[in-house]
């Protein structure tokens, strides 16, 4: 229809008529490009916004299985340093708490760092995924910023080989059946595990004698004292993980994304 009109106005040499219709298709032609591009851009920001949430659902997940673990592991070097300092105690003082303590400071609990969304991100293009420059840096500033902390909290298996390895077995058999993780689930299904305050392995003295007898011929005193360094340095990495997972956390949230 615009064409015949445009034609019939040519033919007829209105050309104040072929301006105006070229005006008109020039303008239509600019509307539309914007009205996609707009509709684009606001694809974007959606498509952002979903990732950007998704992430700060991952973060949560994480801050939750950061501090279980260092609940965890602040159990574990607790129990890791009364062993040490049993070691510095007569003989015919260590008896069954000395074992449980033994044995609960050898006790690990491995885990992922959770980033599927943000692996996501980087699959699909960082770019096309999220626009916003700011925020890709920040993201991609974290995630790597975090991997020599994830490194220190991965198994230290030293000294937990060791006590393993010469521990008689059925006195690790009762000390974990009465010591060991206690494990639930989460709302999302997670696992969530503790280790009990206290516990009872009900041991006999003959089992007591003979397995703190056993620990002492193996001279654990260096081990452990390895073990408890590593301790200090996943404490000290699962709280720096918490405090950069939680400002990563709030970024996002107050850019608005």
């Amino acid at each position: 229809m615009l064409l015949r009109r445009v034609a019939s106005h040519v033919s007829n040499q209105n050309w104040t008529a072929v301006a105006i219709d070229f005006v008109i298709v020039v303008f239509g032609v600019f509307i539309g490009i914007q009205v996609s591009n707009w509709n684009d851009e606001r694809q974007r920001e959606q498509t952002a916004k979903v990732y950007i949430e998704r992430i700060r659902q991952d973060l949560r997940v994480n801050l939750a299985d950061l501090r279980e673990r260092l609940a965890y592991f602040s159990q574990v070097r607790t129990s890791a340093l009364g062993a040490l300092e049993a070691l510095d105690r007569p003989k015919q003082d260590l008896g069954e708490q000395f074992l449980i303590d033994t044995y609960q400071a050898s006790q690990m609990l491995p885990r992922r760092f959770g980033r599927d969304t943000y692996d996501e991100i980087l699959s699909v293009g960082a770019n096309d995924a999220i626009a916003d420059v700011p925020t890709r840096t920040r993201l991609a500033n974290f995630y790597r910023s975090i991997e020599a902390q994830l490194v220190l909290l991965q198994p230290e298996m030293l000294y937990r080989n060791s006590i393993r390895a010469h521990m008689p077995y059925p006195v690790q058999t009762a000390i974990r059946a009465a010591c060991n993780d206690i494990t639930d689930t989460g709302p999302a299904g997670e696992p969530i595990v503790t280790l009990p305050a206290n516990c009872d392995p009900d041991l006999t003295p003959k089992e007591v004698s003979e397995a703190v007898a056993a620990i002492l011929e193996l001279d654990i005193r260096s081990n452990l004292t390895r073990r408890v360094t590593d301790l200090d340095l996943k404490l000290l990495a699962l709280q720096q993980t918490i405090d950069r997972t939680g400002m990563l956390d709030a970024y996002l949230e107050n850019t608005g994304q």
